[in-house]
């Protein structure tokens, strides 16, 4: 005899409906699931009639951080016009870009752009000076921004922020004569990549002169400067690297025969785990870097669903959720760069002054205009990471159908 306590056959059973009913209730409650998750994903694609791609061009400063919005606001799936909204993101030097919109986009066989985020106000100056129209209505702040700052090795670093350096210091701060001493004994060499195509050296450059003068920096001004600028550029390398990347690389490596080179905030965030050993020292007073615009087209190819697109993008970039991806971005606010870009007149004349290899040698007339220099090329837009500024590449996000 088996006891009622004990482990045999003669124990309660569980009736078969409890059973039945219990798996009822599972497969039901997994049917609602699944029909709430595909039905909240398809909610927008099943009001489509049509499907859009909203064109986008982006500077080299934007185009990281607009592309991860891209993909962000994609993932939303947007609707503009009872139409599917995707989102095609293309990477393209700022003056290029300009000059491309001013001549009605007829040197491109791509599709012309619905949005467009410049880098610099230089270039969106360029536009505007010759049609005005094309970006009317636009939103006069810049959406975000990256100051130019030093990278350094983080050995350099205490010393070099103990010296609480405005730019405009470094005339007399940096170089082989300069105040700031290193822990190794060297000095604050800096490495300057011609302005021309270095869109870093450029801004860390045009810094310096802002902060000694209330005069709006223009070729004048640099030819005033022009012997404060050589001295910032003497004891570098004979010929300074090529781009940015090629400057980190040989800081990295120690025997650079310089101490600093400038980059923008951004860029060296994105760069800085290829870079170990290597951090960056931001500098007061008047301050440049990259400037971001958010900047709607109008133009013949545009028509009203893209332009509705566009305004949904900006609208998400400008909220919270937009706002968080340039964060993550590592783009800062607006208010962290305090000096526009003077355009490529006066990056020609800041060649000519620390002598760039890319300038003609002469330095700035006295009457301040730039002396000729040869064609940067078919972009002319200065970029510190690629040594060929005319590179463009695409990135499309799919999502969003």
């Amino acid at each position: 005899m088996t006891s009622r306590h004990g482990s045999g056959s003669g124990g309660a059973r569980i009736a078969p409906w409890i059973i039945v009913a219990v798996v009822s209730v599972v497969v039901i409650a997994g049917a609602v699931t699944a029909y709430v998750f595909i039905t909240r994903d398809n909610k927008a694609a099943a009001t489509c009639t049509s499907q859009v791609v909203l064109e986008v061009v982006a500077a080299p400063g934007a185009a990281p951080a607009i592309e991860a919005a891209a993909a962000a606001f994609d993932a939303t799936n947007p609707v503009a016009r009872s139409a599917c909204v995707t989102t095609d993101v293309t990477a393209a030097p700022g003056s290029q870009t300009a000059s491309d919109l001013a001549d009605g986009w007829t040197a491109q066989p791509s599709q012309g752009p619905a949005l467009w985020f410049p880098d610099s106000a230089a270039d969106l100056a360029t536009l505007e000076t010759q049609d005005s129209a094309m970006t009317a209505g636009r939103n006069p702040a810049p959406m975000a921004a990256s100051p130019v700052v030093l990278a350094v090795r983080s050995t350099d670093a205490a010393a070099v922020t103990a010296a609480n350096l405005q730019w405009k210091d470094l005339i007399t701060a940096a170089g082989p004569t300069g105040s700031v001493t290193l822990p190794d004994g060297g000095k604050l060499i800096l490495a300057l990549p011609d302005p021309t195509t270095n869109r870093a050296t450029s801004d860390a450059l045009q810094s310096v002169l802002a902060g000694t003068t209330s005069a709006t920096i223009d070729p004048s001004v640099v030819a005033t400067n022009a012997p404060a600028l050589a001295g910032l550029a003497a004891g570098g390398p004979a010929v300074p690297p090529a781009t940015t990347l090629d400057a980190l690389a040989d800081l990295q490596a120690g025997n650079a025969g310089f101490a600093a080179v400038p980059i923008v905030a951004s860029e060296f965030a994105q760069l800085a785990e290829q870079n170990p050993g290597l951090t960056t020292v931001s500098l007061g007073g008047p301050t440049g870097g990259d400037q971001i615009f958010g900047v709607p087209i109008t133009a013949s190819w545009v028509n009203p669903t893209m332009d509705d697109a566009a305004s949904a993008f900006l609208a998400y970039l400008r909220g919270p959720a937009g706002a968080q991806v340039l964060t993550d971005q590592d783009l800062a606010a607006a208010s962290a760069v305090s000096l526009a870009d003077a355009g490529a007149s006066v990056d020609a004349a800041l060649a000519s002054a620390i002598g760039s290899p890319g300038a003609t040698g002469a330095a700035p007339t006295a009457d301040g205009t730039a002396p000729a220099t040869a064609s940067p090329g078919p972009s002319g837009a200065p970029t510190s990471g690629a040594s060929t500024p005319t590179t463009t590449t695409t990135t499309t996000t799919t999502t969003g159908s």
